[in-house]
């Protein structure tokens, strides 16, 4: 493969339960800490589910950001400046308005011609935050100000995720917002990196963004019972692949890197993360959920077939282990099925346990999870794992992080309406 086709990580930043940046998700992830607690963010007194992985404290602003931007954005731009940070993109202050307006970027000076540089990130809720916020002043018969409401007006649409990115970083190439539900992070990176590999694109900034922590979209996914009720110690909510799981557990957050074609990082001298060696995407079309893990095999299979390599190299798998009943069981199967016999030596852990359920941002942010593994080599453990399920019968590296060799990395993910994806990062 000629070095311009290969696509490789050079920057990261993300947004969790456990603060803004990086550092703090890398530190809970080596620690096993739980980023789950009792909600906040409304009255959960009526509500069977009393918990998330809510974004601790206040948001530092980001320069160039409206103030009233939709919280999802937020997240997604102090993701996306951290990772052109990390980058090597980043100038130490915003650029004068002036410079601005002359270039397009507030943070830094283009890498490449602005039209080589593109901008995709996945979400699952989009606006949703937002869009109640409106409906109730309306229902109120509140006023509002017209700078609010041109403000919070493209938040109807998820339209502003993607384009509120490219305007920051003055990105100029493709840009656009997907939906798939939980796996869109995933798709995100994944797709990013095809229109790196296609010569579209010499740089994409891609992952997800979710900010679903609103009372009337909070209700829906209660009434579901996909949630897990168990609240008498908030931290130990999500069980992955343990017997006595019940549900997943709501997150928020963001998840960013910045990919380039390897010609682009060696000609900048940019630090290389990882390589994006294999991506593939699946559809269980009979199903908006998983009644098998068929879609899953296959794309665990046509990923590391991409990546040109076999089971026998696969050295760890993040899997999407939501904690719901069905969710770990047809995983297990899925994955048994693509390793066959070398399932039995592959960990398989759950970051779930620790974060709960990013949406949207789950696969973005569980990609970076991975790019932490492969960074200092451990593997971050599945926590609250205390009885085995015999459905799940794999390394689900419980309860302790522990040290790995690893090369080759996977992160897979699922979503409602059947939307399969896995990504194989691989050291250089």
């Amino acid at each position: 493969m000629m070095d311009k086709e290969r696509v490789v990580i050079t920057g990261m930043g993300a947004v969790t339960p456990f603060g803004v940046g990086i550092a703090p998700f890398a530190k809970a992830l080596q620690n096993g800490e739980s980023g789950i607690r009792l909600l906040r963010a409304f009255d959960t007194a009526d509500y069977p589910v009393k918990g998330g992985g809510e974004v601790p404290g206040d948001l530092p602003a980001v320069a160039g950001l409206a103030d009233h931007a939709p919280r999802y954005l937020h997240y997604a731009a102090l993701a996306a400046k951290e990772a052109w940070k990390s980058a090597g993109l980043l100038t130490e202050e915003p650029l004068a308005e002036e410079a601005v307006a002359h270039t397009g970027f507030v943070y830094g000076e283009p890498p490449c011609p602005p039209e080589r540089i593109g901008v995709l990130l996945g979400t699952s809720r989009g606006a949703v935050r937002e869009l109640e916020m409106l409906c109730d002043a309306r229902q109120a018969g509140r006023t509002l100000s017209p700078e609010l409401l041109a403000a919070l007006f493209p938040a109807f649409g998820h339209c502003p995720l993607g384009s509120g990115i490219a305007r920051l970083l003055g990105a100029a190439g493709p840009v656009g917002t997907i939906s798939a539900a939980c796996a869109s992070g995933t798709v995100a990176i994944g797709e990013a990196a095809a229109w790196i590999r296609s010569g579209r694109c010499d740089l994409v900034v891609a992952g997800g963004a979710e900010a679903p922590f609103t009372p009337t979209s909070f209700a829906g996914v209660c009434s579901s019972k996909a949630m897990s009720e168990r609240w008498d110690d908030p931290a130990a909510a999500c069980r992955p692949f343990d017997r006595d799981r019940d549900g997943y557990v709501m997150g928020e957050g963001a998840g960013v890197v910045v990919l380039e074609s390897l010609a682009s990082a060696k000609r900048r001298g940019a630090a290389v993360l990882a390589e994006i060696a294999g991506y593939a995407q699946t559809a269980d079309a009979s199903h908006i959920t998983v009644p098998s893990g068929e879609g899953m095999r296959v794309a665990i299979r046509s990923a590391l077939s991409e990546a040109g390599l076999s089971p026998a190299d696969l050295d760890y798998i993040n899997a999407h282990g939501t904690s719901t009943p069905l969710n770990d069981r047809w995983e297990t199967w899925a994955i048994r099925a693509a390793l066959g016999p070398h399932a039995d030596r592959v960990p398989v852990s759950s970051t779930k346990s620790m974060t709960g359920h990013l949406l949207g941002a789950a696969g973005a942010v569980e990609a970076i999870a991975c790019l932490l593994a492969l960074q200092d080599q451990f593997l971050p453990p599945t926590i609250n794992y205390r009885t085995p399920d015999p459905d799940c019968n794999l390394d689900v590296v419980p309860n302790t992080a522990r040290r790995a060799a690893l090369h080759h990395v996977m992160s897979q993910s699922l979503g409602f309406g059947g939307h399969n994806a896995a990504l194989v990062l691989s050291l250089r």
